[in-house]
């Protein structure tokens, strides 16, 4: 029997990819574990291992094709065994055309069908998703065949009428489609299921900004570029020890408290924010926790990220204070329950001991699920990082899985 090779399911907010290149042809022998397709998604590109050992018999989808996570891509088996089955049911899958009215046509003047407009698949996928007429748009590809970037224009084009008020020449329409798509997405979400709650701590960072100017030539020389986010993932990693909820999940009406902790870093790309995730981090001294932020930041913004890369965090920090930015209410990862967020850092007039001095201020905010976490819990978590980032030296001297 055909082994079914699919495009696999990701774990992320990802449900669809793009086969770029078969690496392998109809009749080709493969081994297990062998590449036989490049995948390219709106975060990162991966390819697709053969299952198991024999020939490759049916490509179900050509290159260039958009296909959803979970389908079959292709077979695999003995050479000469019937696969025409598969074929039957992929053809049964495609749209029926639209239907012709019942009124007789000038078979020369027949509008064209969906089925009869030569298409990418990629486009037909992205006609499909914003809900527009393929037979409308204009095509640009070899023989008037529609491209994606054929839907793309139609779509920015589409919003430059019905309002008097607006001056279309003077617009720039941005398709919400692809990466951009995949956020909105997956923050709509998480807004519409957790119950959002942001607490916010005030923390002095001036111990941890004079201990980063003394040690970062060191560590620059070890190829480390030393920021604050490794310091204050660290601190996270006691804080979670102490209230284990806040690295937890709700699953199918239960609480899932994660014995691991995986940090998902959200990192700014050309293309929109990326989540890598750095894998058991409370096995992990400040040194680790920085040298493997250091290697997935650089993946993400090169589109190196492996799928493993992206997949299973149980905890997330977003660090826009590097853009200057103050104060936010972040919005859950989901099926996280917690995510970190800081502030920038500036030098502000405080009070110490009924005296005004100056010192290096942060916001450090927490947004929570408060179906899983209550507040008094989230606002212990915090404290218990801020008490941490404070006196910085202690999580430099922590070894790993301490």
């Amino acid at each position: 029997m055909a082994i079914e090779v699919k495009l696999v399911s990701l774990g992320v907010s990802i449900t669809e990819g793009t086969i770029v290149r078969w690496l392998k042809k109809e009749g080709d022998l493969v081994e297990k574990g062998e590449a036989v397709a490049e995948v390219e998604t709106q975060k990162v590109d991966f390819e697709i291992y053969a299952p198991e050992s024999g020939t490759l018999l049916k490509v179900l989808f050509p290159e260039q094709t958009m296909v959803k996570v979970d389908t079959i891509i292709a077979l695999i088996g003995d050479l000469g065994e019937d696969v025409s089955i598969y074929s039957s049911k992929m053809a049964s899958k495609e749209e029926a055309p639209i239907k012709e009215p019942e009124a007789r046509v000038d078979i020369g003047k027949r509008p064209k069908t969906m089925t009869q407009t030569k298409a990418f698949p990629a486009a037909k996928m992205l006609a499909k998703k914003e809900g527009i007429d393929i037979t409308q748009v204009q095509g640009t590809g070899p023989e008037g065949q529609i491209t994606k970037d054929d839907v793309v224009r139609y779509v920015k084009d589409r919003g430059q009428s019905g309002d008097d008020d607006r001056i279309p020449e003077l617009e720039d329409i941005l398709p919400l489609v692809g990466i951009r798509k995949t956020i909105a997405d997956a923050m709509t979400a998480s807004v519409r299921t957790a119950a959002h709650v942001t607490t916010v701590a005030e923390v002095d960072m001036t111990e941890l900004v004079n201990l980063r100017s003394e040690i970062k030539s060191q560590w620059k020389g070890e190829g480390i570029n030393l920021t604050y986010v490794p310091f204050v993932i660290r601190a996270a990693v006691d804080g979670i020890n102490q209230f284990p909820i806040m690295n937890s999940q709700i699953d199918d009406g239960s609480i899932v408290i994660k014995k691991y902790i995986n940090f998902g870093v959200v990192v700014a790309t050309q293309g929109g924010l990326i989540n890598p995730v750095i894998k058991r981090v409370e096995k992990k001294n400040l040194k680790e926790i920085a040298k493997e932020l250091e290697r997935l930041t650089s993946h993400a913004r090169d589109r190196k990220l492996s799928l493993d890369d992206i997949r299973g965090g149980t905890m997330t920090i977003s660090n826009p204070g590097v853009f200057g930015a103050v104060l936010a209410t972040p919005i859950i990862y989901q099926p996280q329950s917690s995510i970190l967020w800081m502030g920038r850092i500036a030098k502000m007039p405080v009070v110490r001991d009924d005296t005004i001095v100056i010192r290096s201020m942060m916001y450090l905010c927490v947004s929570y699920d408060h179906r899983a976490v209550d507040g008094s819990t989230a606002a212990q978590f915090l404290q218990q990082i801020r008490k941490l980032l404070e006196s910085p030296r202690q999580l430099l001297n922590r070894e790993s899985g301490e």
